[in-house]
């Protein structure tokens, strides 16, 4: 039985590497989008192998992206380079600059990712509250983390490695952190099955959140 999400995803990519692993439908008109286990595995190798070159295990990267694929791609390539994901709404969309200080003041960022279309937002935000928050080098996801070559290997983590940190659901006055461990997401899914008993081949709707919901994380 697998211990981690790390070896969840690859048992997965070695029985069925060409089903289909994620599906993203977006609320406006933008196309469906989808990616089989085998691509998923190769793009989010290839951030953990960019992210490998820039940080050590046990470090924090913020993930700065709207729901999509890609941020799931850049979530899982986190936890394959064993740093811990610290994922937030985009900041100029869902973070006043009032609530930024107090979510990212503690967290020692080694760095960020985000996308290439809002890199330029991005950057803007983070410049214009530089007096109340860390300087933090920018990266995206798209093209230059793609073209790193050699993939390597996932770094192998013990079940209570640190997998994300995120923050009470709604950003409450104190923004309280919460950390989930490989360990926590595993015994949360379990807890699921006795309530809604599922089949290999079902298809689950779900979401990725931003913030701490529905006891998905153990403080």
């Amino acid at each position: 039985m697998p211990k981690t999400i790390i070896e969840y995803l690859r048992q997965h990519v070695a029985v069925n590497p060409d089903e289909l692993a994620f599906s993203f439908l977006p609320s406006d008109k933008r196309s469906f989008s989808d990616i089989t286990f085998k691509e998923f595995w190769s793009e989010a190798l290839s951030v953990a192998n960019f992210l490998k070159s820039k940080t050590k295990a046990g470090d924090k990267v913020l993930l700065v992206y709207p729901p999509s694929l890609e941020y799931v791609v850049t979530f899982y390539g986190c936890l394959l380079a064993g740093v811990v994901a610290v994922p937030i709404p985009l900041l100029y969309k869902d973070i006043s600059a009032e609530e930024l200080p107090s979510i990212v003041k503690n967290d020692q960022l080694v760095l960020a990712l985000t996308t290439l279309n809002d890199l330029p937002t991005v950057k803007k935000f983070w410049q214009e509250q530089k007096n109340l928050v860390q300087p933090l080098d920018f990266f995206t996801t798209n093209n230059s983390v793609s073209l790193l070559g050699d993939l390597g290997d996932a770094i192998e983590v013990p079940p209570r490695t640190p997998a994300f940190l995120n923050y009470l659901s709604g950003f409450t006055g104190e923004n309280e952190e919460v950390i989930s461990t490989h360990e926590d997401i595993i015994e949360s899914i379990k807890k699921l099955s006795p309530m809604s008993p599922e089949k290999a081949d079902d298809i689950f709707v779900g979401w990725l959140p931003f913030f701490h919901d529905v006891d998905l994380a153990v403080v």
